[in-house]
């Protein structure tokens, strides 16, 4: 990940354009998946991965991690009980190029940034719940509905731009049993976000023991 200050300047920007109040009710709800899977009858807990679709390991950035560590606090808010567990942090590719004339490895040029808050615990209207999230997102548009996987519950998706024209994707998904939120900085739509949401929605649930 860059570490220059046009870089870095812009993505923290884009960050702290979206901050989720959950305070308001949105009037225009996020319609529910027209397919669903029944949720998981076993509770379900968040664990942080070591790496992050295989090749994202965990950004070292603190301005990353105070923000997502921020959403992770409103949405304990949002449970009818104590969280059973939760996680706010951020991903960075791992890629690596080696310099020869240095003789070191650097960080590649890949400029993308993942930010995941979620939270386990009780939910007891998920649809209500993203909705109220997405109410305190006021700078995320074209919201819609996206098919949540296995997992069930309700998920959607919306699009963004920070003031600087750095692109973000922000995916909420609520159910019985855990909320979360993953948004992704700088992606292309070749990047297919929206797709790779649900591959780290499963990398994070898992059975409550």
């Amino acid at each position: 990940m860059p570490t220059g200050p046009t870089i870095v300047g812009a993505l923290t920007s884009a960050i702290l354009l979206f901050t989720t109040g959950c305070s308001g009710q949105s009037d225009t709800p996020v319609p529910a998946a027209a397919t669903q899977s029944s949720p998981p009858a076993a509770a379900m807990r968040i664990d942080k991965p070591a790496k992050l679709l295989g090749t994202w390991t965990e950004s070292v950035d603190r301005g990353f991690h105070d923000h997502a560590e921020q959403q992770m606090g409103t949405f304990k808010k949002l449970l009818t009980a104590g969280p059973t567990s939760a996680m706010g942090t951020a991903y960075v590719r791992a890629e690596e190029v080696y310099s020869r004339e240095r003789g070191l490895h650097i960080p590649s040029d890949d400029q993308r940034v993942i930010l995941i808050s979620a939270v386990s615990g009780t939910i007891t209207d998920p649809t209500a719940t993203l909705n109220k999230i997405f109410a305190g997102l006021p700078k995320v548009t074209d919201v819609g509905s996206v098919v949540p996987g296995p997992l069930g519950g309700v998920a959607g998706c919306g699009t963004g731009q920070a003031g600087t024209g750095v692109p973000v994707d922000v995916c909420v998904w609520s159910d019985q049993h855990t909320i979360g939120m993953v948004t992704f900085m700088n992606f292309t739509k070749a990047d297919d976000a929206r797709g790779v949401f649900g591959q780290i929605r499963a990398e994070l649930e898992r059975p409550a023991r």
